[in-house]
């Protein structure tokens, strides 16, 4: 073992001056590295349509409240409602300000 370390004591100053002065990568090989870097990438995944309009209106709990005001949408527009009583009459009429009307038939 000492054999070697005296041996590779020798060779130390030529390892020093290599270390002094790294060479530098050519640009040819730099630009295989890069291809073959690119080449190796994944593609990006595609985000499916779905997945975006989720994305883009607030998340699965910005859905699920869309999805319920819609449902009672569709439930009050179609559920017809009981006859009033008395309202054919008028009576639930109210002009709250009458002093604002206006004369839309501009007096002809």
């Amino acid at each position: 073992m000492n054999d070697e370390r005296r041996e590779d004591a020798g060779l130390e100053p030529f390892f020093e001056a290599a270390r002094a002065h790294p060479p530098a990568p050519s640009a040819a090989l730099m630009a295989a590295v890069l291809i073959a870097a690119e080449v190796a990438q994944p593609a990006p995944r595609r985000v499916p349509p779905m997945a975006r309009l989720r994305d883009a209106l607030g998340g699965w709990p910005a859905l699920a409240g869309l999805a319920a005001a819609a449902a009672a949408g569709v439930w009050i527009g179609t559920a017809l409602p009981a006859a009033l009583p008395g309202a054919g009459q008028g009576a639930y009429l109210v002009d709250v300000a009458p002093d604002l009307a206006f004369d839309l038939t501009g007096g002809f």
